[in-house]
C-alpha cells in the first residue's frame, strides 16, 4: 500500500488546489451515491437470493452483476481518493466537502480550512478543534 504524505501549503499552493478539489468532489460524491443506491438494490437481490432462489433465476444473476459493478465502483472510488490524497491535503468530509491542508504559523501547524463552494481558502484551525474552530485567516497568528 502507497504510503501519502501531507505536505505544508502555503495559502497560495491551497487556492491552486480548489479546481481540481471541487472535480473531485463531485465526482466522490456521485461515486458515494451510486454505492449507497447499488447496496441498497444489492440487499434487497440478496434476500431473493437467500430465500432459495436458483442460480438460474434472473435476480440471482442480477446480484452477481451488482456485486460486481459495485466492486468496481468502489474501485474507482478508492482510485479518486487517493488521487486527492496525493496532493498532500486531507478530506475531511466528503458530504460537506472539508478539505484541510497544514501549514506553519509562527513554528506552529495549524490547518488551513476549505470548503466546497467557497471561492478560495479564507479560514484556519488549530489542529485539535476543526471545522467549528474555523477562523478567518486574517486571525492567523
Amino acid at each position: 500500500m502507497e504510503r501519502i504524505r501531507n505536505k505544508i501549503f502555503s495559502v497560495e499552493e491551497a487556492n491552486r488546489l480548489i479546481p481540481e478539489l471541487e472535480r473531485a468532489i463531485e465526482s466522490l460524491s456521485a461515486l458515494a451515491r451510486d454505492a449507497t443506491a447499488r447496496r441498497r438494490e444489492i440487499e434487497v437481490l440478496g434476500a431473493i437470493a437467500a430465500s432459495g432462489a436458483t442460480e438460474g433465476n434472473a435476480d440471482v444473476h442480477r446480484l452477481h452483476e451488482m456485486e460486481r459493478g459495485q466492486a468496481a465502483l468502489l474501485e474507482r472510488f478508492r482510485a479518486e481518493l487517493t488521487a486527492v490524497a496525493r496532493h498532500g491535503c486531507v478530506l475531511r468530509d466528503l458530504e460537506l466537502g472539508l478539505v484541510d491542508f497544514y501549514t506553519m504559523t509562527h513554528g506552529q501547524v495549524v490547518c488551513l480550512c476549505w470548503r466546497r463552494g467557497e471561492p478560495r481558502v479564507e479560514h484556519w484551525h488549530p489542529l485539535d478543534e476543526g471545522f467549528s474552530g474555523r477562523r478567518p485567516l486574517s486571525e492567523l497568528p
